[in-house]
């Protein structure tokens, strides 16, 4: 992982030296106003590069200070704070009110809602119940095979005799 860092290090180095300004011509085009702009931004371009440069440095040599030299001083720093130290520590607690006032309500929602209404409620209820109910009605049938072939003449004949009913009641055996 350090390679690709270094290489991406060099190239934003370097990168900042390779002029472009040529590259992007054809879009923006080179007129009069575009000149004039381009020498006045030439200079603030060169005052903020030394800006960038000097803030970078002032950071590498205020981590040297803090954290090589005088491994205490942050310590010491974050007490003389005080709770200031602790609120930036903690992001201004926007974390924690994120958490009590979406994440909270949302989770307890959706146990309450989702997990114990819906899937408990409704679709493991339907599961359930249907398992039940078929088994029911394979207790009921089982009762009636019982491998006595005269039982199973008399369901075939009360079966015969409901649909002759049947038949009869729609006037269909006319």
């Amino acid at each position: 992982m350090t390679g690709p860092l270094m290489i991406l290090a060099l190239l934003s180095a370097v990168g900042g030296f390779i002029p472009v300004e040529h590259f992007l011509e054809p879009v923006f085009g080179h007129g009069e106003v575009a000149a004039a702009a381009e020498t006045a931004s030439a200079s603030l371009e060169t005052t903020l590069k030394f800006v960038s440069v000097g803030v970078a440095g002032l950071g590498i040599f205020l981590a040297w200070l803090l954290y090589y030299k005088h491994r205490d001083l942050p310590q010491k720093i974050a007490d003389s704070l005080g709770s200031f130290y602790q609120t930036v520590a903690h992001k201004y607690y926007i974390d924690e009110i994120y958490a009590a006032l979406f994440v909270k309500p949302l989770v307890e929602g959706s146990t309450d809602i989702l997990w114990h209404g819906v899937d408990q409620g409704v679709i493991d209820a339907a599961v359930n119940d249907s398992a039940v109910g078929a088994r029911h009605a394979s207790d009921a049938a089982r009762h009636m095979q019982s491998g006595n072939l005269r039982s199973y003449a008399g369901w075939v004949a009360a079966g015969g005799a409901v649909v002759i009913a049947y038949m009869i009641w729609m006037g269909v055996a006319r």
